[in-house]
C-alpha cells in the first residue's frame, strides 16, 4: 500500500473501502493534489502516443486531457459515437500492475453509468519504488488500451460505428462545464481548478472579479426545459463551502437535429446553448 500511495499519491491517506460517493468532500480543495513525478510521467506518456493515433482518424477528439482531481480516469477522448475513458495503470517488468483497486472500481462504475468505454493504457518501468523515467514504455505500440474489466484489447477504428447514440448525463454536465471555463476565460478571471466527477461539488474554482476565492456549482439540462434547476442539495453544498463566494451556472442544451421533434442531443451532434451570466447564490461575510 505505501508504494501505491507514492505512485497514485491522490489517493493517499484515504481508507481502502472509501466509496465512490464520498469524494464530495475532495472538492472543497481549490486546488487538487499534486499527483507523484512518475505518474504524470506515465500519463504523459499515454497523452502524446493516444494523440499521434488520433491524428490519423476523423471525428477522434479529446473529451478531457487535463489532470483534474477528484475523477474517475486520467483521460478521456471520443471517436465518432464511442467515448473512451483512460486510467494509467503502470506494471513492472513482469507484468505486476500497481494500479490501485479502487481506481478501477471508480472508473467501472462511471462507465457503466453513462455508456463509455473503460480503457486501461498499460506503462512499463523497470522499478515502481525507484524508476528509472527514461527507460519508462508503453507495453505495447498503436492505442495501447485494454479493456479495465476484461483485460481485452482495444481498437476504436473497429468499436465506432454511425449510431446515434444520445449524450449522457455526465457528457452534458462536461460540456457545459467546458462552456463555463470558456466563459470565465474571456472575463480573464483566474481558473484554479475544475472537476466533473457527477458525484461531486462544486465544479470550478475560480477568483471572480474582486479577486477572492470563489466556486462555481454548474449544471446542465436540455429542452424542452426552460431553465437549468439547482440541484436539491444546494444547501449542503454551500455549508461546506462557506468560506468562499459562490455561484451558480445554468447551461441550457437545445440539439439541432434534421427532426425538429427529436430532442436527444447526440454525440458529436449539433447543439444550441443557452447560457447568460454567472448567478450568485452565496456571499462571504
Amino acid at each position: 500500500m505505501d508504494l501505491l500511495n507514492k505512485i497514485f499519491s491522490p489517493l493517499k491517506g484515504k481508507k481502502n473501502n472509501r466509496k465512490y460517493q464520498d469524494l464530495s468532500k475532495e472538492s472543497q480543495r481549490v486546488a487538487p493534489n499534486t499527483p507523484s513525478d512518475l505518474f504524470i510521467y506515465a500519463r504523459d506518456i499515454a497523452g502524446v502516443q493516444i494523440q499521434k493515433m488520433m491524428e490519423h482518424l476523423n471525428d477522434c477528439k479529446w473529451v478531457r486531457a487535463e489532470y483534474t482531481y477528484p475523477s474517475f480516469d486520467s483521460m478521456c477522448f471520443i471517436y465518432k459515437n464511442k467515448v473512451f475513458s483512460v486510467i494509467i495503470d503502470i506494471q513492472d517488468e513482469d507484468g505486476d500492475s500497481y494500479l490501485p483497486e479502487e481506481y478501477v472500481k471508480r472508473q467501472l462504475y462511471a462507465c457503466r453509468e453513462n455508456n463509455l468505454i473503460p480503457c486501461k493504457f498499460c506503462v512499463i518501468v523497470d522499478d515502481a519504488y525507484n524508476p528509472d523515467f527514461e527507460k519508462a514504455h508503453p507495453k505495447n505500440n498503436g492505442w495501447n488500451l485494454y479493456n479495465t474489466e476484461t483485460n481485452e484489447i482495444i481498437i476504436p477504428e473497429h468499436m465506432a460505428t454511425t449510431e446515434k447514440i444520445p449524450l449522457s448525463d455526465w457528457e452534458m454536465r462536461n460540456f457545459a462545464i467546458r462552456y463555463v471555463l470558456k466563459y470565465l476565460k474571456t472575463k480573464k478571471l483566474k481558473i484554479h481548478s475544475f472537476q466533473d466527477t457527477l458525484e461531486v461539488d462544486p465544479q470550478i474554482w475560480f477568483d471572480n472579479e474582486e479577486g477572492k476565492k470563489s466556486w462555481i456549482l454548474v449544471r446542465a439540462d436540455k429542452s424542452p426545459e426552460k431553465e437549468v434547476k439547482k440541484p436539491k442539495t444546494l444547501k449542503e453544498i454551500t455549508r461546506r463551502c462557506f468560506k468562499n463566494d459562490g455561484y451558480f451556472a445554468g447551461v441550457l442544451l437545445s440539439p439541432i437535429n434534421e427532426d425538429e421533434k427529436d430532442n436527444n442531443i447526440y454525440r458529436m451532434g449539433s447543439i444550441r446553448i443557452d447560457f447568460h451570466e454567472l448567478e450568485k447564490i452565496h456571499s462571504t461575510i
